[in-house]
């Protein structure tokens, strides 16, 4: 089943909203998927539809999928405060679980600091702290640091569909893939340039899940180690093959995990 989308405007900012679930039960606590980098939110499907019972609100980041560009930059905090208006919204007075992959996560991080009443479960996926820990492959971090990469939008659809495929997406995924403008992507990358939420970590009093893939080069799985640090109650999930786009691409790989974490239940061996 497919998301439903509208527009809403949060934080002066104007998005394209998914949902999805609303007939689930009323006790269902709804899930907010947050997508990575420059991605829009039919990526995000597939991994959607292994939560059958709970309602999805899945949003588009402003410049990305049919979301308009920002008309100013925003930062991470900015934008928490934003998702945390739109989670009031949508389920007012309802905490909701919170899944963030990739950028995603760094996003998820800050709402369940900025706003920790509202994130019952909080699942990090393929994501960072912010902190200065090494890119795997320097090629990466070339491309991640040179402006023209999203100066020119044929370049930018170029290198965003080569992702897709090297991490193993589908035609069908391919398809559904909608390139950012290079202003959405350029505010995405600054608002994480400029960001951390490491100090407010040991904090976190929800449940937390921290999954990654150990051949990811895009966020190592070094990151996901120092957040487990950060973090010392996070229970940790790594799947051993994979690289950075695996939840979007396979989900079946990784989404059973998630799923018993979103409903509470405990990890019996990792993948």
């Amino acid at each position: 089943m497919p998301f439903t989308y509208r527009k809403s405007t949060v934080e002066g900012l104007t998005l394209r909203i998914g949902r999805k679930g609303a007939g689930s039960p009323h006790d269902a606590v709804p899930l907010l998927m947050l997508n990575g980098i420059g991605f829009n939110s039919e990526l995000m499907e597939d991994l959607s539809r292994q939560f059958p019972n709970r309602p999805i609100v899945c949003p588009d980041m402003p410049g990305c999928g049919k979301s308009p560009d920002p008309v100013l930059p925003y930062t991470m905090q900015r934008m928490a405060r934003g998702m945390a208006a739109m989670m009031e919204r949508e389920f007012p007075g309802r905490p909701f679980a919170v899944l963030g992959f990739s950028w995603g996560g760094a996003l998820a991080q800050q709402i369940a600091v900025t706003a920790p009443r509202k994130v019952e479960r909080l699942a990090l996926v393929a994501t960072t702290s912010g902190l200065p820990l090494p890119i795997a492959n320097p090629e990466v971090l070339r491309r991640l640091l040179d402006p023209t990469e999203y100066i020119d939008p044929a370049i930018l659809s170029e290198n965003f569909l080569a992702l897709l495929h090297e991490g193993g997406a589908s035609a069908g995924l391919l398809r559904r893939f909608k390139t950012p403008t290079p202003a959405g992507v350029g505010c995405q990358v600054a608002a994480l340039a400029s960001w951390t939420a490491a100090p407010m970590l040991p904090f976190l009093r929800m449940p937390v899940l921290l999954a990654g893939m150990t051949e990811d080069a895009v966020v190592p799985i070094a990151h996901q180690r120092a957040l487990s640090c950060l973090i010392p109650q996070a229970e940790t999930f790594e799947v051993r093959t994979g690289g950075h786009l695996l939840p979007l691409a396979v989900p079946t790989r990784i989404a059973p995990r998630l799923a018993e974490f979103l409903e509470g239940k405990e990890a019996l061996v990792n993948c």
